[in-house]
C-alpha cells in the first residue's frame, strides 16, 4: 500500500497542522493506520487558508467540483470504520463517505487535492492547494 501512504504523507503535510505528522509516522503498524482514521472522525485541525467548506453541497456537485478541479477517476480512501485503507473508484468512495458519519478523507491527487469529512459527519471540506488564493466555484466569491 505504498500509494496509500504516499498520498497520506503529502496531504497531511500540505494541509493538515504539524501534530498530525506524529499520527502519521504511527501508520507503520495496524494500530496506528486505526488510530489515523479514529482521529478523522473527530475535530481536525488544519492549516489556514487550506480548506473550502463544501458541506451543503449535494454528493454530485462535489464530484463536479473534484473533477473540475483534476480529480481523477481513482482515488485514495481513508476512513473510519474500514479494515484497511483502499484505493477506490472516486464515484464509490465519496458515496461511501457520503452515507457514512464516520471521518474520511478521499485523496485524489497527493497533496494537492482532497475531501475531507470529519467531526462525526457533520464537517466536509474541499483540500485544495488553490484554497487561500482562489474559489474552487467559479463566479462565487
Amino acid at each position: 500500500m505504498r500509494v496509500v501512504e504516499q498520498h497520506v504523507r503529502a496531504a497531511v503535510h500540505a494541509f493538515f497542522t504539524p501534530e498530525w505528522s506524529f499520527l502519521v509516522a504511527g501508520r507503520v503498524s495496524a494500530r496506528g493506520r486505526r488510530e489515523f482514521r479514529r482521529r478523522l472522525t473527530g475535530t481536525v485541525a488544519l492549516k489556514d487558508g487550506s480548506a473550502s467548506d463544501v458541506g451543503r453541497l449535494a454528493e454530485s456537485d462535489v464530484r463536479d467540483v473534484l473533477i473540475r478541479l483534476g480529480a481523477p477517476h481513482t482515488c485514495v480512501l481513508i476512513k473510519d470504520g474500514l479494515v484497511s485503507d483502499e484505493i477506490a473508484d472516486l464515484d464509490s468512495a465519496l458515496h461511501r463517505t457520503f452515507l457514512a458519519t464516520e471521518g474520511a478523507l478521499i485523496s485524489c491527487i497527493p497533496g494537492r487535492l482532497c475531501l475531507l469529512q470529519c467531526d462525526g459527519g457533520r464537517t466536509r471540506l474541499l483540500l485544495w492547494a488553490g484554497a487561500a488564493s482562489e474559489s474552487p466555484f467559479p463566479g462565487k466569491e
